[in-house]
């Protein structure tokens, strides 16, 4: 039911710290454009239900343009908060989105009376979320991760589903254990582990994502993977 008008879980960073380690786009401005962009596209393909999360205590939309989305039909929620900023400078970008994500379910109302949801990195959109969403409904599925193309044999932490239930239990801890700074731990190795351990492993629809890195700074680029588009490896569960 939720899964047929889900709730998509925007995390963002609107003013980091420009000392942030490994982050090229540091410019509120540019950061702030992208991200609007985002969450127009997602609008656009006809979400309904939008929780936008940011953990630099910034305001990513202003209340004319709230005001647009609602008469749209749209349930929006926009949710801040401060951060951490010297364990963001020591841990890195992967153990502050955590912190966002934990935030936001602590927080939002939305979520409290929606427990799965599609979290997905603020700059980053989902070309083919409708196809996405319809194969998850039509499959009973719990969980759904798909392994990243450009970092090989780990997952991708762009954009995933999940419950609250879960990401308490197995997410959080595998965020709080990333120190991509000191110890050389993205979170997509914890993460990795964690779905090896409790997740099947199978193909199916790979999500299409468009959008703006914040670590390079820079534009992803538009793959086709041909047969692999439907048949893409992923970690997933089933009700």
């Amino acid at each position: 039911m939720y899964r047929l008008d889900p709730v998509v879980l925007l995390t963002t960073a609107i003013s980091p710290d420009p000392n942030t380690p490994f982050l090229k786009m540091s410019c509120p401005e540019m950061r702030s454009i992208s991200t609007k962009a985002s969450i127009f596209f997602w609008v656009s393909q006809g979400l309904k239900k939008l929780v936008i999360a940011d953990g630099t205590n910034s305001l990513v939309l202003s209340n004319a343009e709230l005001s647009i989305l609602r008469s749209l039909g749209v349930n929006v929620e926009q949710l801040r908060f401060e951060q951490d900023n010297n364990q963001v400078l020591i841990r890195g970008k992967g153990w502050a989105e955590g912190q966002i994500i934990k935030y936001a379910i602590h927080n939002s109302n939305l979520l409290k009376t929606n427990n799965y949801f599609y979290k997905c990195t603020g700059k980053i959109i989902c070309r083919n979320f409708k196809k996405i969403s319809a194969l998850l409904s039509d499959n009973s599925i719990a969980n759904m991760f798909w392994r990243s193309f450009e970092l090989k044999f780990i997952a991708d932490a762009r954009f995933f589903f999940t419950s609250i239930n879960d990401f308490e239990r197995y997410l959080l801890p595998a965020y709080e254990e990333t120190n991509e700074v000191g110890a050389n731990n993205i979170f997509e190795q914890p993460l990795t582990r964690m779905l090896d351990k409790n997740l099947q492993q199978g193909v199916t629809v790979r999500p299409l994502l468009s959008g703006f890195c914040g670590g390079s700074g820079e534009q992803y680029e538009e793959k086709y993977f041909g047969e692999l588009d439907i048949a893409f490896p992923c970690w997933y569960s089933n009700f």
